[in-house]
């Protein structure tokens, strides 16, 4: 019988606490109230609150190496399908994703990563609102940038997310950041 969840979700950990690949959601109530894990000190508005809203789906992983909050993360190896690492590839397929870490996760260590919903996740400068988003971690592992590729096949294959503001000095987070709502099967 499994472990039950209680601790709180940026909680890190030396040995593997949860099975590899559980996944929690966590409740929009919940959201509301933890915000981000990016970066603490920021007092979100209404509005930005409103774009980091809804339910969050979490998936446990191990860090085959030191991850940094808010990196999109992709499948270590196809036989550690739940061992994750920075992504570094460019579009890379939607199903090496894991998700994107809201807190950071040393090497070696087991934690929680967003799968599904609002979250917050580096992004290149050229990011703006409504733009569909895609890795593009062979310039900045764990960052992501405007989908490039053409093609229905590519679009569906790449595509992890949708930029939910403009990355800028002005972003919620800061520049190199930006609010996403993302969809990563893992």
């Amino acid at each position: 019988m499994g472990t039950v969840k209680t601790d709180a979700l940026n909680t890190t950990y030396t040995f593997a606490a949860y099975s590899l690949g559980s996944k929690r959601v966590e409740s929009a109530d919940e959201v509301a109230a933890n915000g981000s894990g990016v970066d603490t000190t920021v007092t979100l508005t209404t509005a930005q609150k409103l774009m980091l809203s809804g339910d969050r789906t979490w998936v446990f992983v191990k860090a085959a190496a030191a991850i940094a909050a808010g990196s999109l993360c992709k499948r270590n190896a196809d036989t550690t399908p739940f061992t994750a690492a920075e992504d570094d590839s460019a579009e890379g397929p939607k199903h090496d994703m894991l998700g994107v870490a809201d807190h950071a996760i040393a090497s070696g260590s087991y934690g929680w990563i967003i799968c599904e919903g609002a979250c917050v996740i580096e992004a290149v400068a050229a990011v703006a609102t409504g733009n569909l988003l895609a890795s593009d971690g062979d310039n900045t592992p764990g960052e992501v940038s405007i989908v490039t590729g053409t093609g229905a096949a590519m679009i569906v294959q790449a595509v992890i997310g949708i930029a939910l503001e403009t990355e800028s000095g002005s972003a919620t987070f800061g520049a190199g950041y930006v609010i996403a709502r993302i969809d990563i099967p893992s």
